[in-house]
């Protein structure tokens, strides 16, 4: 496969990149990335684009100013062939090769088989609750025999469907909310393929967020394997029963029919079941499986079950859009406040933002989970919030402070931990912020903590705090260079910082993954805006 970006706009106008057919390509104004763009309004890390082997990823970097792909802001996308993707100002035209078009179409298109090879012979709508749960195919069995299984059969279904409440209610991600509610859905449906796909209006196209396969070494069905993948390029979706669900608002089961090549190896779709995802006011897209190998064809109890679990996910897909927009506002006004702190102080300006930079980077080589991750995040951004009631001819003094002024100073931790407070459930934030001028060897303040008593996250904060500090332009002192960084946390290790997180410091500057500003500043990057 093939695929490329043409470049429209900036000082690399008219450039062609060549993308890989699988890895991950960055574009940012970081010197890290692997495509760098120096235009001041260019974030940090923008986005990146994935080669998926028959399809290519982009994801927003969580950017300052979003990335958009034919007009619409966007999270992640797959890419088609001619779509126009816009970073601040600078357009890039995505353009793939006649068969890598074929391929990405097979997989993000959802080939579609022909009308007259699918049959649609279920056609329902739950939206009433009207769930019975019984088998069409065996209406002729003894009446005991089918109130017992049908009894067994509800009963699994409701322990399905609260399973299913049970797991996406726990999940914030919305991409983690997706891969649960197909992983629910292959288990207790025993399809030989799933796939959930959302509808965009704008686009008026469907695109696949979550692909699932059932196959192990032979062939036959296995436990479900995790994607984004390709699917066997003979194998064709039933497109017409997704489009006929997602415009309709309905439930359907199709039996396909083996159209007549004469091939005995071909594969093709036996059955499928399709429902629509809704939110209480829109239809957002669809789930749909269905079996290729297995040759038993689902019936309406299938389908009544798959409408309870689509259901859910409609309603558990909104919820994590709304968390998502709310952090995103939250966020938001989080470096609002930080902005008009730093502000005061010509020298510290941006440096809230390039401490969380330097934090998240720490944090993540560390590989600490996602909750501290978070809390080094916004306690890296906030980190200094408790300077808001400290005297602008403090912060600005251009001399050697005097004692009761160093005392002022020295409150803003603790005057930061108490503004926060008023926030609830964040009490790793508020260790950070509170506890980030503690020393290793307990010589710090405000609570002269020693060693691993010292919140983690704080500790973290603190190095990064005074990476900035050393090697940003000061009145009364030149900064330090990286060999002078290094040679400072060396001798410092043990003693004021965590020694843990100083060598992982030291790393990631010998390594060039974390630049000094001084060094940032002569590349030509602005370090007063952000590169977080």
């Amino acid at each position: 496969m093939k695929a490329s970006l043409i470049i429209r706009g900036g000082s690399r106008d008219g450039q062609r990149l060549t993308l890989p057919l699988s890895g991950r390509v960055s574009f940012g104004r970081s010197p890290s990335c692997d495509e760098r763009f120096e235009d001041d309004s260019f974030s940090r890390m923008h986005f990146a684009i994935e080669g998926k082997g028959s399809f290519y990823l982009l994801t927003d970097l969580q950017s300052s100013a979003g990335t958009s792909v034919n007009g619409k802001k966007v999270a992640s996308k797959i890419l088609h062939n001619g779509d126009r993707i816009v970073a601040s100002s600078i357009e890039f035209q995505f353009s793939v090769s006649d068969t890598a078009s074929n391929k990405v179409a097979a997989h993000s298109g959802l080939m579609e088989v022909e009308s007259k090879t699918a049959s649609i012979r279920v056609e329902a709508n739950f939206e009433d609750g009207s769930f019975t749960f019984e088998d069409t195919a065996k209406e002729g069995a003894p009446s005991a025999a089918n109130d017992h299984e049908m009894l067994e059969r509800t009963r699994k279904a409701l322990q399905t469907i609260y399973h299913v409440g049970t797991l996406v209610y726990t999940q914030e991600s919305l991409d983690r909310v997706c891969h649960t509610i197909m992983d629910v859905a292959m288990e207790t449906l025993d399809p030989d393929r799933g796939f959930m796909v959302m509808y965009d209006p704008d686009s008026k196209t469907l695109e696949p967020v979550v692909v699932r396969r059932k196959r192990n070494g032979n062939g036959s069905a296995s436990r479900s394997t995790r994607l984004l993948r390709a699917v066997d390029d003979e194998l064709t979706l039933c497109r017409p029963i997704i489009l006929h669900s997602v415009k309709k608002g309905l439930s359907v089961i199709s039996d396909a029919v083996h159209p007549e090549t004469g091939d005995a190896n071909s594969k093709h779709i036996k059955s499928a079941m399709c429902v629509p995802v809704r939110t209480n006011t829109d239809i957002i897209g669809a789930i749909y499986l269905d079996r290729v190998d297995n040759d038993a064809p689902f019936h309406q109890h299938h389908l009544e079950l798959l409408a309870g679990i689509g259901r859910q996910a409609g309603v558990a897909i909104e919820r994590a859009r709304m968390l998502e927009e709310m952090e995103g506002l939250f966020y938001s006004c989080v470096r609002a406040l930080v902005t008009s702190i730093e502000a005061k102080d010509q020298y510290t300006h941006g440096h809230s933002e390039r401490v969380t930079a330097f934090a998240v980077t720490l944090a993540e080589e560390m590989a600490l989970d996602a909750e501290t991750l978070d809390n080094v995040r916004l306690g890296a951004l906030l980190h200094d919030v408790g300077k808001i009631g400290v005297a602008e001819k403090i912060l600005t003094k251009p001399s050697r402070l005097t004692p009761e002024e160093v005392k002022v100073i020295r409150q803003h931790p603790v005057r930061g931990g108490e503004i926060l407070s008023h926030i609830g459930n964040i009490p790793g934030v508020i260790a950070a912020v509170k506890h980030h001028h503690e020393m290793y060897n307990g010589l710090g303040y405000p609570d002269g903590l020693v060693g691993d008593a010292i919140p983690q996250t704080a500790r973290i904060v603190a190095l990064a705090d005074a990476f900035d500090a050393m090697t940003s332009n000061r009145s009364y002192r030149r900064n330090f260079d990286v060999d002078e960084a290094i040679a400072e946390f060396t001798r410092c290790s043990g003693d004021q910082f965590d020694p843990e997180v100083c060598e992982v410091m030291i790393k990631l500057l010998r390594d060039g993954r974390i630049i000094p500003c001084n060094e940032l500043f002569a590349k030509g990057i602005d370090i007063s805006k952000s590169i977080y």
